[in-house]
């Protein structure tokens, strides 16, 4: 009777154990399911930086007068990729070549942040693949990985080196994309090459194209006819007159066409106060471009003097 008295006992121990665990078990929810909904929202967290950089390139685009592009959604910054496969797959002996291919087939497919999703999946299931000597290997399906040129024994090896706790720090690693410019040659082919490979002047007509289109501060340029393309000063020109309806624009040239084509409402002449020492300067003239001593200033310096002017016009036949 005490036996039975004991086992009774017991059984009721045994039995509150169970329904505690099955109550804290409760209360933690559904840990996959959770899990599931965060890792969704950390892809949307990228994919919401993907449109906005999108938005902001597209804009940047409209600002040249769609002389510079931009490139976004495919230019995930793989060197961070790169480096957690690495050191995820430290010892497995994988070469860097089956790695740089790994990461190919990321920046080359149409969206690198979805495929980067699938490559996690097919990482998290050879982390959580159990290898046991009592029954025959049979590794989960991983076509990014075996597409790129892994084999069987890389991805065995590599499926005894992951552990989950890896697959998490990789899964967590924020992801940066870099967008590329290029500089539109307005040809009939719509060719473009890299803004960085483009001249001196392309660039500068390109990024003074963007910020005439902004409305803001005052905006102050200093000569900028040194840099620009001579026969791109009639479309600044053009830009000069609907951006000043945006903001005020403050420019110092020896440029005529700046200044004359541009429609200036006010032209500073500035000079030496001794043209001898050339130490400090003074504001010679100031007024609108009809006041007779600003014309002749123009004519002076922009032009090279009345008989140059004349010339050049006899010349060209104007």
């Amino acid at each position: 009777m005490k036996q039975i008295n004991n086992l009774e006992d017991r059984t009721r121990e045994i039995t509150n154990s169970i329904n505690e665990r099955i109550t804290r078990i409760k209360e933690l929810g559904d840990p996959e399911t959770n899990f599931s909904e965060q890792r969704e929202k950390w892809y949307d967290f990228h994919r919401n930086k993907i449109d906005l950089l999108d938005n902001q390139a597209t804009q940047f685009t409209t600002l040249s007068n769609g002389i510079i592009k931009a490139e976004v959604t495919k230019n995930i910054n793989i060197e961070i990729i790169r480096e957690q496969i690495i050191n995820s797959f430290s010892g497995s002996r994988i070469n860097r070549d089956k790695i740089d291919s790994i990461c190919e087939a990321i920046t080359k497919s149409e969206s690198p942040l979805e495929t980067w999703k699938t490559l996690l999946e097919e990482l998290r299931s050879l982390a959580e693949y159990k290898i046991s000597d009592d029954k025959p290997i049979q590794l989960p399906e991983t076509k990014i990985l075996s597409d790129a040129g892994l084999n069987e024994g890389n991805r065995q090896k590599a499926a005894e080196l992951l552990k989950p706790e890896n697959w998490l720090s990789m899964m967590t690693q924020e992801i940066d994309f870099e967008p590329s410019f290029y500089y539109s040659t307005g040809n009939a082919m719509e060719d473009t090459i890299p803004f960085s490979e483009a001249s001196a002047g392309q660039q500068a007509t390109a990024l003074l194209s963007v910020l005439l289109n902004q409305e803001g501060i005052p905006l102050l340029i200093d000569q900028p006819e040194d840099d620009i393309d001579n026969r791109a000063i009639n479309d600044i020109t053009q830009n000069i007159w609907a951006a000043k309806n945006k903001r005020q624009l403050i420019f110092t040239s020896h440029n005529a066409n700046l200044v004359v084509n541009g429609d200036a409402e006010l032209v500073v002449c500035c000079d030496y106060k001794e043209s001898s020492q050339q130490t400090q300067g003074e504001i010679k003239y100031e007024g609108s471009i009809d006041n007779t001593e600003i014309k002749n200033e123009i004519t002076l310096i922009m032009e090279g003097g009345e008989k140059a002017f004349i010339l050049r016009k006899e010349k060209y036949g104007f």
